[in-house]
């Protein structure tokens, strides 16, 4: 992939649906964009406890506007080498190895996300 890229972490998304951002605002063109994130955030969205059927169905249709992208080798890789030096949970360093790997600025309000500093890592807060 190349171009615009923009990944969503599970916050991201959470904020987006309930509209408390828009990503024209954040000076995004969506119409140019690529819009993606990882396997992980759609399973911490799916798995919330006491998920209704209507925040089932809002996740389910923007999920279906994105490209969910899966664990391979060079994310796991980029994963890992972020892990052993930092106090970044698995998790996050999944996200994060995905949207570097992807060449994609991930969206995110988690301050362990905003403050990592690593090579080719993009992050814009959503606040």
């Amino acid at each position: 992939m190349n171009g615009n890229n923009i990944a969503f972490d599970t916050c991201a998304v959470v904020d987006l649906l309930d509209r408390k951002y828009d990503l024209s605002s954040l000076g995004f063109n969506v119409d140019e964009a690529n819009l993606l994130t990882s396997f992980i955030v759609r399973m911490e969205l799916l798995s919330k406890r006491n998920i209704t059927h209507d925040e089932e169905r809002d996740i389910q249709e923007f999920l279906e506007d994105l490209i969910i992208v899966p664990l391979d080798e060079a994310i796991e890789q980029k994963a890992i080498e972020i892990r052993r030096v930092t106090s970044v949970k698995l998790p996050d360093c999944i996200i994060a190895a995905t949207s570097i790997v992807l060449d994609a600025v991930l969206l995110t309000n988690d301050d362990d996300l905003l403050n990592l500093s690593w090579p080719g890592f993009q992050a814009r807060n959503i606040v």
